[in-house]
């Protein structure tokens, strides 16, 4: 075959899928809510496609991606020791820079040892990749995130989806199977509709059926939890999670992951984890970001009460204007929108009233459940809040009801 027609074939399957067809549609019709240009700092208010809008759409929650002190140690770093490590910490890439930051993430934790990976996705799929081997069963909240689900499909592992922050379906399943081997997988705080897991009941559970249990505090970090260590922490087990997870992507302002725990788990990943071992490491800037924001979460644990009164706050303005939110527990608001022709309708109304959020639909949601998806930060003042609140006000009242206002999920 040659050059030509394996690019006539590869070309005809990309315009066979149906996800970029209705990308292009959405597109002509004005609705496409994706890869909006931001053009400046994350902040309560930012420059995004060329307009100043309200900003509900990042994950900045503790405000560190525009702080001086989090640039100024990004900075340095690069100054240092260069742009970029450009290869595999195994190898050539293993800055001191590194080691102090997975240091200072046992220590915070209150666990022995933690492996810091490129991104929070890699963390993810390098833990559940390494910890897993084919014949074990690995049991997933059916919301789990997607990095999750491909590091079990990585391992190899047989996949169990159970009901959504149900432990009695979690635990059903596992006594309807037999043999070893079982790791029970969730999140601290679900990435779509933003609430919490029953970490310590979750954490019995796994006790009692003998099972492995995996935590991804990605968005927990730095809004959960007295001093910001995550749901767990809130739960009183962070001790005893056999594995934690967590991304610098969001309050900790820069980019990279980490996966924490036990010394000896922890330096059988380093060793064998395929994810981490075969890519290269984390720039120095990023690091250094990471680790400057994580002192300042330490040095600041008012931070995170400050994150959470203002989700607080915003809830209630909502519920004030006749806006359904979905019960969450940490910054991130969702708003129920139905089919996924409404939620890009709704995404669409709050975008021409200079509102940026995200918007959420199949296959992140069920078809029917879509979502507006608002995330709030501890630099959004009452007046963002107040003209947020107005904004999807006006929208709601211009959407079709939807068809399933229950957020309960009944798949297991």
């Amino acid at each position: 075959m040659t050059s030509r027609s394996r690019a006539t074939v590869l070309r005809a399957r990309a315009s066979a899928s149906a996800v970029v067809a209705e990308a292009h549609l959405a597109r002509r019709i004005g609705r496409y809510p994706y890869f909006a240009p931001v053009g400046g700092p994350s902040a309560a208010r930012s420059m995004i496609a060329g307009e100043l809008r309200l900003n509900f759409g990042s994950n900045n929650y503790l405000g560190l991606a525009n702080d001086e002190r989090v640039i100024d140690a990004a900075a340095e770093a690069a100054a240092r020791w260069g742009s970029g490590v450009t290869g595999s910490r195994l190898l050539n890439g293993n800055l001191e820079l590194h080691e102090e930051i997975e240091e200072e993430l046992a220590r915070f934790y209150g666990r022995e040892a933690a492996l810091v990976f490129p991104t929070g996705y890699t963390a993810n799929l390098g833990a559940l990749a390494g910890l897993l081997q084919p014949g074990d069963r690995a049991y997933l909240d059916h919301e789990a995130h997607a990095s999750l689900v491909d590091g079990t499909l990585l391992s190899r592992a047989k996949l169990r989806r159970f009901r959504h922050n149900s432990v009695d379906r979690f635990r059903s399943l596992v006594r309807s199977e037999d043999g070893t081997g079982c790791v029970c997988v969730i999140e601290g705080i679900y990435s779509m509709r933003g609430d919490a897991a029953p970490v310590g009941a979750f954490d019995a559970a796994c006790a009692d059926t003998g099972s492995f249990l995996v935590v991804d505090e990605a968005h927990a970090l730095g809004t959960m939890g007295p001093t910001g260590a995550g749901v767990s922490e809130r739960d009183g087990v962070v001790d005893r999670v056999d594995l934690l997870t967590i991304t610098f992507s969001k309050s900790l302002a820069s980019c990279g992951g980490a996966v924490i725990g036990d010394r000896e788990i922890i330096e059988f990943l380093r060793l064998t984890s395929r994810p981490f071992v075969f890519t290269a490491s984390n720039a120095p800037s990023t690091v250094a970001a990471a680790l400057c924001s994580l002192r300042l979460l330490q040095a600041e644990p008012e931070m995170v009460t400050q994150v959470q009164d203002r989700a607080s706050q915003f809830a209630t303005k909502l519920r004030a204007h006749g806006v359904p939110v979905h019960q969450t527990d940490g910054p991130i608001l969702t708003i129920p929108t139905g089919s996924d022709f409404s939620t890009l309708q709704a995404w669409k109304l709050a975008w021409n009233r200079d509102l940026f959020c995200n918007s959420v639909v199949s296959p992140a949601v069920e078809q029917g459940r879509g979502l507006l998806r608002l995330s709030v930060t501890r630099l959004h003042t009452d007046e963002d809040l107040d003209e947020a609140a107005v904004v999807c006000a006006a929208v709601f009242e211009m959407l079709p009801q939807p068809k399933h206002p229950d957020d309960s999920l009944e798949q297991t």
